[in-house]
């Protein structure tokens, strides 16, 4: 997967992000609300989620080279696709007892967290609140992952998801200098968006499996 295709990835899909994203990422905390003191609280905010996607696509990057080299990185692409599909048309599934009890304890932690740095206001804390909201829960983000998982190396997915965080950027960086610029009409209107999106990625993924596939049956 070329590395370029992570940003596009950001920059394209980043609309789902005006239909779904929530006061976290709408309002950054400060006590000066001067334009130059909201843009640098904002790409502070940014670049720790950036940060988180990179560590994230570098963990998983380990373990997508396992599949790599084990010679089933084609099957894990179709699978990989064909979840993103499942849960993009059936959102409501829901995992067992014990995995959703320790996803909501992990996300509530993460929530509290979050809560006690907007209290401090400073603009050191934008970008701490952006690093743990980059572990939030949402599909746009774990859709890029799963491409992320079946890049060649680590360091690749890593990169990969890091340019995938600067193509959002744009866009959540002007919600955050004008959260009131986007009506909650307009919000609604855009978020089947992102459903839309994650089938398309899905098939890219089923797609790009099935085309490695034959390609290593030819040799």
């Amino acid at each position: 997967m070329e590395l370029w295709t992570g940003f596009t990835l950001g920059l394209l899909g980043s609309f789902h992000c005006i239909g779904m994203c929530g006061p976290i990422a709408l309002s950054i905390p400060g006590q000066n609300r001067s334009k130059s003191a909201m843009f640098i609280r904002g790409v502070l905010y940014n670049l720790g989620r950036v940060f988180t996607y990179a560590f994230l696509g570098f963990g998983l990057g380990i373990l997508g080279m396992g599949a790599t080299i084990a010679g089933y990185q084609h099957i894990l692409s179709i699978i990989l696709g064909a979840l993103i599909i499942l849960f993009a048309m059936i959102p409501r599934i829901k995992l067992p007892g014990t995995l959703t009890g320790n996803y909501q304890n992990f996300q509530s932690m993460i929530s509290s967290s979050i809560a006690a740095l907007y209290r401090e206001r400073s603009a050191g804390s934008s970008f701490l609140i952006g690093l743990l909201n980059g572990f939030l829960p949402c599909g746009f983000v774990v859709t890029a992952l799963a491409v992320a998982l079946v890049t060649n190396t680590a360091l690749h997915s890593s990169i990969y998801m890091a340019l995938f965080g600067l193509g959002t950027l744009p866009v959540m960086l002007f919600m955050n200098m004008a959260p009131g610029f986007i009506s909650p009409k307009l919000r609604s209107k855009l978020r089947p968006f992102s459903t839309y999106f994650a089938i398309i990625i899905g098939l890219l993924l089923i797609w790009r499996g099935f085309m490695a596939g034959g390609a290593m049956m030819g040799h």
